[in-house]
């Protein structure tokens, strides 16, 4: 039986396929073929396109596909009055259609093996927050997918877990602030340049494949996965607190608020 690594040119990506290198028959697929190169060479790696439906069919429904993991991801900081649409469809068809179209491709294999499915998500996902606009709006759909995509696939014998991290050392969120620089003409330039320096507490890569490890080898995987202050604090107080309360809470976790102060001390 086969592993399935999307996403797999990325930080965690990387590392989940060089720790199960040698462990499970894998089949990595990303469409960075460059960052595919870097892997060794007795993997399988297949430069794809993961939005692509029919590509997608060939390469893999034929596939004896026993596991998934979904590492693909990108983001971009902006605010919803800067993010533009053709931003906001970059964060749809790689954060959602991209974790999609190869679960439907394999599902038939993985429902027949009575497999698990492994889906990285984010916070962010859970509790929106300000400049994350596009990325907390396919994350939270994602969630949605992966809620009932899971209370479909339980009575057939397949598990599914939602990884969900706050702020992972990765370079991952350096990249996304990098779009600002051009945005010194915005109305919020002004909070844009705090986000330049901005240094959450983070978890790291080793971390969070520590948790899709454990949640792909367990016989009884959790539901849901939170890694970090921020993953378990953030969707805790949303549910106690009165919503303009937690608005004000949220936005103290911004560079130089209080909660950014207490969490990320």
């Amino acid at each position: 039986m086969k592993t399935l690594v999307t996403g797999a040119a990325g930080g965690i990506g990387t590392q989940i396929v060089r720790r199960l290198r040698g462990k499970r028959d894998l089949i990595v697929v990303d469409r960075d073929r460059d960052a595919l190169d870097q892997l060794p060479d007795d993997v399988d790696t297949r430069a794809v396109d993961l939005t692509d439906e029919q590509t997608i069919q060939e390469e893999l429904s034929e596939e004896q596909v026993e596991t998934l993991i979904s590492a693909v991801g990108w983001y971009e900081l902006a605010a919803i009055e800067d993010c533009s649409p053709s931003s906001f469809e970059k964060h749809l068809a790689t954060n959602l259609t991209a974790v999609h179209t190869p679960i439907y491709a394999t599902l038939p294999t993985i429902r027949k093996h009575s497999g698990n499915i492994v889906i990285l998500g984010s916070v962010v996902g859970r509790v929106s927050l300000p400049y994350h606009g596009g990325y907390s709006a396919s994350k939270a759909g994602l969630a949605g997918y992966t809620d009932t995509l899971r209370r479909e696939v339980a009575s057939k014998g397949v598990d599914v877990s939602l990884i969900e991290p706050g702020p992972i050392r990765t370079g991952f969120n350096e990249r996304a602030t990098g779009s600002l620089n051009n945005m010194s003409g915005s109305a919020y330039a002004e909070d844009y340049y705090h986000f330049r320096s901005y240094s959450p507490t983070s978890v790291s890569v080793d971390t969070v494949v520590d948790y899709i490890i454990a949640a792909i080898e367990a016989d009884r995987p959790k539901a849901r996965y939170r890694i970090g202050r921020r993953a378990r604090w953030l969707p805790w107080l949303q549910t106690i607190l009165p919503t303009r309360v937690f608005d004000r809470v949220v936005r103290s976790g911004l560079p130089g608020g209080l909660l950014h102060k207490l969490i990320d001390r």
